[in-house]
């Protein structure tokens, strides 16, 4: 019976591509015997998928001509082809040919559009690259590996219009629900907007605290904002164009820094946060899936309700980060009840 020792894929950057790159690796396949096959074929594939389903309400007339409703699970889902391609790496001349015993490298590379978006893994969708390899065997079931890898864009932060400017939100409240307790008033200060995982985000939190209670914890959260386009049609194949009327959010904390803090009433201070940007994919959108960031920064006071007050920034995730500069921040005041999401010029 035919063994292979060894039969898998390596690519050249393990690290991942950037779109535009060629992905170039190599199909190592190791026997001690000959192999009888027909050919080997090695296939690149890049896809965004989204799919879900959801219960409606529908009505129908029963056997005794009383209409009644039920539910009825509809699904949907809708997929973007980025990359395919394929090619013959070996043959068997007349059919009859075997591949030879010993070890045998078959080079491959495939050309990426420059339009692909980043990998990327969420609960409605996904975008997906691979590169499969499947060794065509008669009378026997065919050898295959698949082997994913990463597409990273090369977004430069540097490029991006106000990316390094400082950005400051104030927010005000008069807490209590009923029985007011006075003014109390965050200034919430990040040095730029834009940012790469691993770099750190300082933030800094000026409390003027005008009202008859403390001020005892401050937060700040970074989150993820995924947003997923589909249509009813399942396993609809869609061109970059197509319009799909359906749609599905998702929102995940993907960082956060918290502190316990004190201040008195009729006193202000200033409180400082970090925060690590984690390993994530960049800011994106494509006709399917796109992603987004936010960064919430909230205070509690010592107060039963209406004792949060709460800032918001639009983060910009990039590959390559800020170069260093000063910039005079902008500010925007917002005597809030309820606060305000400052948008970034686009």
């Amino acid at each position: 019976m035919e063994h292979m020792d060894h039969f898998g894929i390596v690519f050249d950057s393990p690290r991942g591509y950037a779109p535009g790159q060629t992905v170039t690796g190599q199909v190592v396949l190791r026997s001690n015997e000959p192999i009888t096959a027909r050919f080997l074929k090695i296939c690149i594939h890049g896809a965004a998928h989204t799919k879900w389903s959801e219960g409606e309400r529908r009505y129908r007339t029963n056997c005794e001509g009383k209409e009644e409703s039920y539910t009825e699970i509809v699904h949907y889902s809708a997929e973007v082809d980025y990359v395919s391609g394929e090619t013959i790496a070996w043959s068997a001349r007349n059919g009859t040919e075997k591949l030879p015993s010993g070890h045998h490298v078959f080079p491959f590379a495939f050309p990426l559009p420059i339009e692909c978006p980043p990998s990327f893994e969420g609960f409605h969708g996904h975008v997906r690259y691979s590169v499969r390899v499947e060794l065509d065997r008669p009378w026997k079931f065919n050898k295959n590996e698949r082997e994913d890898f990463k597409v990273i864009p090369n977004f430069d932060l540097n490029h991006l219009p106000l990316g390094n400017v400082p950005r400051m939100m104030k927010d005000v409240k008069d807490i209590g629900q009923i029985f007011k307790k006075g003014i109390v008033t965050i200034t919430v200060t990040i040095p730029k907007a834009g940012y790469a995982p691993g770099e750190y985000l300082p933030i800094t939190i000026d409390i003027d605290n005008a009202s008859k209670r403390a001020a005892t914890f401050v937060r700040a959260e970074l989150h993820q904002h995924s947003h997923y386009n589909a249509s009813k049609n399942h396993g609809l194949l869609c061109t970059h164009s197509s319009y799909h009327e359906h749609h599905k959010d998702e929102s995940k904390r993907i960082a956060e820094a918290r502190k316990s803090i004190k201040i008195a009433p009729k006193t202000a201070g200033r409180e400082m946060l970090r925060m690590k940007i984690p390993k994530s994919p960049p800011t994106f959108t494509s006709p399917i899936i796109s992603i987004e960031y936010c960064l919430s920064v909230r205070l509690d006071t010592l107060t039963t309700l209406n004792n949060t007050l709460h800032c918001e920034f639009d983060i910009i995730i990039g590959t390559v980060p800020i170069t260093e500069s000063i910039v005079e921040p902008t500010v925007t005041t917002f005597p809030s009840d309820p606060p305000v999401l400052e948008r970034l010029d686009s």
